[in-house]
């Protein structure tokens, strides 16, 4: 596919998600370009308010190769990420947001051995800020990370 096809699909997408708002189309396209792509984020259920996405580690993500642990950035990225989309799905809408403030507090290092499911939550929204919590935990069930944030969203 050329480049200008590439461009026409991801154009049409687009217009689709914003007609018809479908969070796991929209994570789905998301995860094909850019930052999602590169990092390797997968979509893997949502409800009214939540989402859940995957991220399988790869070795272009470790950032201490001696221990093989995964570099922090790809963990933020993953919450930064879930966060947002789980803010879009409590609105029912993409509109643009930013994300005003992201907490993250580390329970223990993830490897290259460890897949990772985050589950973000929106819980309150208000005019022009929503308010979000969620995990992060190796798919065993341990936890990795706890985050809380805020998301401006267009007043």
């Amino acid at each position: 596919m050329s480049e200008a096809d590439e461009q026409r699909r991801l154009a049409q997408e687009r217009a689709a998600l914003l007609e018809e708002f479908d969070i796991a189309r929209f994570l789905a396209l998301i995860g094909s370009v850019g930052h999602g792509k590169a990092i390797g984020y997968d979509y893997r259920a949502h409800g009214d308010n939540w989402v859940e996405l995957g991220l399988a580690p790869k070795p272009e993500l470790v950032g201490v190769p001696e221990d093989g642990i995964l570099a922090s950035g790809a963990i933020v990225g993953l919450l930064d990420t879930c966060g947002g989309a789980s803010v879009w799905q409590a609105l029912g809408r993409f509109e643009p947001i930013v994300t005003i403030d992201l907490r993250l507090d580390y329970l223990r290092p993830a490897t290259i051995d460890d897949r990772i499911v985050a589950r973000c939550e929106t819980y309150k929204l208000t005019r022009s800020v929503a308010f979000v919590r969620g995990t992060a935990r190796l798919e065993d069930g341990r936890e990795l990370a706890h985050v809380a944030g805020t998301f401006m969203i267009k007043a």
